[in-house]
């Protein structure tokens, strides 16, 4: 695509292609638009994007113009984005585009968005790359980009001229009328000539320039040295050109002038500069000069300035002039001005007659006679009514049919009263023919012949809906200013008080008569003394005060406390006429205010200096709040406020901390105790009191917690738990002690008795060791409880475990085939109250197996379980489980027990106390016999 020729729109040039750079020499508008209109109108047509940097010859309207002339639809192409006209200056500032390079960029990054859109390339025409252009060059010849450059010919020397043929593909120059195409060859001796004779020609006409201006132009260099002037500067300056030379700058402009330092920096900052500046004339008087300069290159390369003077003291003198006559113009502006005030007066008289002869005026017209019936409408009247006029006849009944039926009867009655002679002034509704309700006023009276009798009807009608309208919101807003609590005041621009509401009485004191005609400012506190003044200018300029406090001075002599609102008043043009005043009495808001400022500093004084710890916690458990004594934590306050309360909590708090807050969303407040970590990494034991905190729309936004320091309570609980503990484990040890102590003495005893041959074998010896097995399932249990980490419960399966070896080794003897299986469930803990009942339950029923169960027999099996009945979890201390019922089995595949032995009605004293234990754990007893005995106890 790039490499295809583009048609170039210019009948001296044909096909180009991509990477073209030419320029033109042009010295009016009309030579550029020449060339630049139909190279953008090829352009457009061929499908490429176009960007037009217009120069200081034409402007953005002009060039819009110049286009659609030849491109009647230019709109569309400007409107779809296809051709962008930018102005030369905009250019500059927007775009940087005093340093080539950024142009440069600037136009690949517009060639690359031109060709994402699906345009072939870009065409571009501007002035930017004047010294620049093999810049431009470098960049073309890579891009679909063709670029004319277009330059003033008389704003151009020779050097320049010379640089801008060499540096181009060729050149476009007009000769006689005519363009012509110079192309760049240094080869080419036809091509020299036409340079030299551009050269020589525009050398020509500088000169021209230079002698015949009528503004001084003076050729210097940097330093402010003259190298030239022409006539019209000597003429200017009272001096010859060799006089001018030798002043110099310093001798024809005050070196001392102020304005001078700052020309010579801009020039020096862009080459250019206009202002203007006093010069001094040989014969020491000085002129005003409007001065422009800028710098040029010489074709040595050596930078020279130009500078152009006009002498502008008859302007400057016509301006003065101008200034006397405007000032005049004002004076009598300002007298036709009071006599228009006065005429516009007797105007506003003159209206009030104007008024009743308006209300005489047939805005709609009737006619109704009573000999033929017939009414006739003017067409004023048809259109009330909703009709096209004269579109059909009407009598009197249609004009009915459009009256609301509730106002006929009104309108018969205002016809009857009119017969005897009396007019009438009514207002009536109707239903328009389009079903629109509007309101009516009619006039009318009756025409009677010379017999008195009555001939005609004649009236007028007229819409008044709109001004009814007006009139009901008019008095809305009436009754609501009114009725307003607020003060509602109209005041003048001269601060005289125009209208005074009810509201106004309350709050200030004053009723309307009081006030009416008054000064505004008998309500300015001497304190305030200009304020009023004040505000009011502010409004005068058009602005509006809201919500603005204050004092004011009521009758009393009381002051208040008001929030105003101030507001201009507008006329039908938007002229500001007067001021509004609107004010609340806030007195008692801001006695409030204060009290709740009292309130919470008295508050704040109570929290800062409280002997417990209270902070707030919001709804992500960060701190926001501590008062003085959280710090003696280790934290500063700053340390503390923004961080979770988490960090602060030991590890095994944080479970109950946590869940604790959770509750604090659903609103419970409660107390628990906290293992609180300070910064040094000790421990305190802190007891918390926590209360929700919920906003207006009951959203949880945190809680206030008060912290109490129970480090040293919770230090003497413990000190008291060990010593419980160490007291309760003495108890028992000494009751294991005495028990065991009763169990030798039973023993001895019975091996006294058992020496002795009578009573060897008797019961006695039995009753001994019953008595001994008893002390001893009661002396265990002790055991365990004094060795166990729990003083008050007492883990029984190892107990059974332990009694049931006793037992075994107490009552087997030499019979060893008696064996025992045991299903006892872990980690079931009772307190002493059934371990001890229990404990003699399971020594009656196994002993009684050992000793009865198994006689004549070589073998045997006692089995017992233990086990929770129901799968309920409760939380106890450590975390451990029991249930609401337990089931012990106890059974033996012995000898059994016969069926027509009741063991209620056994007078044995083991069963009897098995029976009676049961009852005491709230228990149950059962006993089953097939193959052997099996006795189950529930309890709870």
């Amino acid at each position: 695509m790039r490499k295809r020729n583009r048609i170039s729109g210019i009948n001296i040039i044909e096909d180009v292609p991509w990477g073209i750079h030419f320029c033109q020499f042009c010295q009016t508008k009309e030579d550029l638009i020449d060339i630049t209109v139909p190279y953008f109108k090829a352009g457009l047509e061929n499908n490429e994007f176009c960007l037009w940097i217009v120069s200081e010859l034409i402007d953005e309207d002009e060039a819009k113009e110049a286009l659609k002339v030849n491109i009647p639809n230019i709109d569309a192409y400007l409107q779809n984005g296809q051709i962008e006209i930018i102005s030369y200056t905009y250019w500059r500032i927007e775009e940087n585009a005093l340093d080539p390079q950024t142009i440069s960029n600037y136009l690949i990054e517009k060639t690359g968005k031109a060709l994402a859109s699906g345009y072939d390339g870009l065409r571009y025409s501007g002035n930017d790359f004047m010294s620049h252009e093999k810049l431009l060059d470098s960049v073309i010849g890579k891009y679909p980009i063709m670029a004319l450059c277009t330059y003033p010919v008389d704003r151009c020397g020779a050097v320049e001229i010379l640089d801008l043929i060499v540096n181009h593909r060729f050149t476009l120059t007009k000769k006689e009328g005519k363009w012509e195409k110079i192309e760049s060859s240094g080869n080419n001796t036809n091509n020299c000539w036409q340079t030299e004779k551009i050269l020589q020609e525009s050398e020509d006409r500088y000169k021209a320039v230079f002698d015949s201006s009528l503004d001084g132009i003076f050729i210097t260099i940097p330093d402010g040295t003259i190298l030239a002037a022409n006539p019209a500067a000597c003429q200017m300056f009272g001096m010859t050109e060799k006089e001018l030379i030798q002043a110099g700058r310093n001798g024809t402009v005050g070196a001392s002038n102020p304005e001078l330092k700052y020309f010579l920096e801009e020039r020096a900052r862009t080459g250019r500069f206009k202002g203007e500046l006093d010069h001094k004339r040989k014969d020491g008087t000085t002129f005003p000069g409007e001065i422009s300069s800028s710098f040029f290159k010489d074709k040595n390369g050596l930078t020279k300035g130009v500078l152009i003077i006009r002498d502008v003291t008859k302007r400057k003198e016509a301006e003065a002039k101008l200034k006397e006559t405007l000032d005049n113009l004002d004076k009598l502006v300002k007298e036709r001005t009071a006599e228009l005030q006065k005429a516009y007066d007797s105007l506003k008289k003159s209206e009030r007659n104007l008024a009743e002869a308006q209300e005489m005026a047939h805005i709609g017209s009737w006619e109704r006679d009573f000999a033929t019936n017939e009414l006739h409408w003017s067409d004023e009247t048809y259109r009330i009514f909703g009709l096209r006029p004269q579109e059909s006849k009407v009598d009197y009944n249609t004009f009915l049919s459009y009256v609301r039926p509730e106002d006929r009867d009104l309108i018969e009655s205002a016809v009857k009263e009119a017969l005897k002679g009396k007019p009438f002034d009514i207002y009536y509704r109707i239903i328009t023919a389009n079903g629109e309700e509007r309101i009516v006023h009619e006039k009318a009276e009756v025409v009677f012949e010379e017999r008195k009798n009555p001939a005609r009807i004649i009236g007028t009608v007229q819409d008044i809906t709109e001004h009814r309208k007006a009139e009901e919101k008019i008095q809305n807003l009436a009754n609501v200013v009114e009725s307003s609590a607020e003060a509602i005041i109209t005041e003048s621009f001269d601060g005289i008080i125009t209208s005074w509401n009810k509201g106004a009485e309350q709050v200030y004191g004053y009723s309307v008569k009081e006030v009416i005609g008054k000064s505004i400012l008998i309500l300015e506190p001497p304190t305030l003394t200009g304020e009023i003044e004040k505000l009011c200018k502010i409004v005068q300029q058009g602005e509006k005060i809201r919500q603005y406090e204050t004092l004011r001075l009521r009758k009393d002599g009381k002051l208040i406390n008001v929030s105003l609102t101030i507001f201009p008043v507008l006329d039908n043009q938007g002229k500001i006429t007067a001021v509004s005043v609107i004010a609340t009495d806030i007195t008692g808001r801001k006695e409030a205010e204060e009290k709740l400022r009292e309130s919470e500093e008295k508050y704040r004084n109570i929290v800062e200096t409280s002997n417990e710890g209270i902070y707030l916690v919001d709804n992500e458990a960060k701190i926001t709040y501590a008062n003085k004594i959280m710090e003696t934590s280790g934290y500063t306050l700053e340390e503390m406020i923004g961080r979770p309360i988490w960090d602060f909590i030991s590890e095994e708090s944080k479970p109950v901390a946590k869940r604790s807050f959770e509750k604090r969303r659903k609103g419970i407040d409660d107390s628990y105790e906290l293992k609180l970590v300070r910064k040094d990494g000790s421990f305190i034991w802190g007891l918390i009191s926590a209360k929700s905190l919920f906003n207006k729309e009951g959203k949880f936004i945190g809680y206030l917690g008060m912290l109490t320091d129970i480090t040293e309570r919770k230090k003497a609980e413990e000190f008291l738990a060990n010593l419980e503990t160490a007291r309760k484990k003495e108890i028992h040890h000494r009751i294991k002690n005495n028990l065991q102590v009763i169990s030798s003495l039973l023993d001895l005893q019975a091996e006294q008795f058992k020496n002795r041959e009578c009573i060897g074998n008797s019961e006695v010896l039995e009753a001994f060791r019953e008595s001994q097995d008893r002390v001893i399932s009661m002396a265990l249990i002790h055991e365990e409880l004094y060795r166990g980490k729990e003083l008050d419960k007492l883990n029984f399966s190892p107990y059974i475990e332990e009694l049931t070896s006793t037992l075994f080794q107490t009552y087997r003897l030499g019979n060893t085939n008696i064996s025992l299986s045991m299903d006892l469930e872990e980690n079931l803990f009772f307190d002493i109250d059934t371990a001890v009942p229990l404990g003699i339950i399971v020594n009656e029923l196994v002993s009684n197996s050992l000793k009865h169960a198994f006689l004549d027999r070589e073998r045997g099996e006692i089995r017992i379980k233990l086990h929770r009945e129901k799968t309920t979890e409760l939380e106890i201390e450590n975390c451990e489980s029991t249930s609401t019922s337990f089931i012990l089995t106890i059974s033996d595949n012995g000898i059994g027990i016969p069926e027509n032995l009741n063991i209620e009605d056994l007078d044995s004293l083991g069963m009897q106390l098995v029976t009676s234990l049961v009852d005491q754990l709230d228990g149950e007893l059962e006993l089953k016999r097939d193959g052997g005995t099996e006795f189950t106890i529930r309890f709870g």
